[in-house]
């Protein structure tokens, strides 16, 4: 069954807000545990990631492994005008800003731009994911022409409550290399 994109994120997004905070910190701890062993991450000396926003999995524990592995961490600067992102190497909370819906974001002058054939593994955020990886974010399309002009491994965490059995995609829609799914009850 084909389920259109804004009831399925709008449904999920309730689910993902309703979730309490213990069955969010159990589904955050077995996520970032199957990151940590594998070969994508271990072998990446860089790695694409956002600041997680209170309904999203916590990137934070993933951004300080990332740090005492030695790796580098970039986070995408959005451009609203055009819906296209960069990415900008952080070292520490403190080249970050609040950005347009809340979004950290990092500081221009205290972050280095990275090019996208430095990115060995970029995590991608959503909401919704189908069993062929194709994912619904938060309807700004701003991953989606990111990845349509790269190649690049690229993951999304996922609990096994945000997978349904297809997503209605169009032309411009982007799946993600792999899903780490979170079999957590």
């Amino acid at each position: 069954m084909v389920h259109s994109k804004k009831v399925l994120r709008e449904k999920m997004l309730s689910r993902l807000k309703n979730l309490s905070k213990s069955k969010r910190e159990e589904i955050n701890t077995d996520l970032h545990k199957q990151l940590f062993i594998q070969s994508d991450w271990q072998q990446a000396k860089t790695i694409g990631i956002t600041i997680s926003l209170n309904h999203e999995w916590d990137t934070w524990p993933i951004i300080e492994k990332a740090w005492q592995e030695k790796k580098k961490v970039v986070v995408p600067k959005c451009n609203p005008i055009d819906r296209s992102m960069t990415f900008h190497q952080i070292s520490s909370k403190d080249d970050l800003e609040v950005q347009y819906y809340h979004l950290m974001e990092p500081i221009e002058s205290k972050s280095k731009k990275v090019s996208a054939d430095q990115i060995d593994l970029l995590i991608v955020p959503g909401v919704v994911f189908d069993h062929n990886h194709y994912r619904i974010g938060h309807g700004g399309g701003y991953y989606d022409r990111y990845l349509s002009k790269v190649d690049l491994q690229t993951i999304s965490l996922v609990w096994h409550g945000q997978l349904v059995d297809k997503i209605e995609i169009n032309q411009y829609d982007q799946p993600v290399s792999k899903l780490i799914v979170s079999t957590v009850n």
